[in-house]
């Protein structure tokens, strides 16, 4: 079988992916809703999470097979890190291409989205005539491991306002199970996907300044495609 699986919580992944999924002619699938288990061509399409794999994607990378598997990691214009050379190195797949997508980030809101798909064309047509390669080793922040999940609860917080309806949208949604009528708990990833969900645009988000300065710094708009 071949594939497009992608994670994204508020659609820039999946824009990534339904591009590579049309191109290709293949099969797109939410990484929640995956079941098969072994494939011949795989593109796997996800976004940084605090410059690590998340969760999501761990777990998926340690159930699954593929012949020839493409990893492409979409990020906020800030740092990539080092997720695609992480992934080959913990996981026993035959890598044939990878990219890092600059995209908007889940947390400005004026920030822009990558709309030049063309210049991933490289990717399909290496994916057609697979071969593996090795991911080079990019930079890391060191402290990007060091408790990623409390760094993010501590720089941004989840805001109900009194336009909550309790409709139950952001529960459906959240793919942690960590929100409940607009109320977040302890297991919340800060993926905002209730936030872009709410019907009644009750939810948002408030930044710690810390996190509002690191923002501001020069953005990394960089695609880098290794084929």
């Amino acid at each position: 079988m071949n594939a497009v699986v992608f994670y994204s919580n508020t659609g820039q992944s999946r824009a990534v992916a339904e591009f590579f999924a049309e191109r290709l002619k293949y099969a797109i699938v939410d990484i929640w809703e995956c079941k098969e288990v072994r494939y011949h061509d795989l593109v796997l399409v996800f976004p940084v999470h605090c410059q690590n794999i998340p969760d999501a994607v761990k777990a998926f990378l340690e159930r699954v097979s593929a012949d020839n598997l493409t990893v492409i990691a979409t990020y906020g214009k800030m740092c990539c890190g080092n997720v695609l050379h992480e992934i080959q190195q913990k996981y026993p797949h035959h890598i044939v291409a990878g990219a890092y997508v600059p995209t908007k980030h889940s947390y400005i809101d004026d920030d822009e989205i990558f709309c030049d798909f063309d210049r991933l064309m490289p990717v399909i047509e290496k994916i057609k005539q697979p071969s593996e390669i090795v991911l080079p080793r990019l930079y890391k922040n060191p402290l990007a491991d060091v408790f990623p999940v409390l760094r993010s609860r501590l720089g941004l917080r989840i805001c109900r306002s009194a336009d909550c309806s309790n409709c139950g949208a952001c529960t459906a949604q959240c793919p942690v199970g960590a929100i409940r009528n607009g109320m977040t708990g302890c297991r919340c990833i800060r993926c905002v996907k209730c936030v872009t969900v709410c019907p009644k645009q009750a939810l948002t988000v408030k930044m710690s300044l810390p996190m509002k300065l690191y923002l501001r710094q020069k953005k990394a708009n960089r695609l880098i495609i290794y084929i």
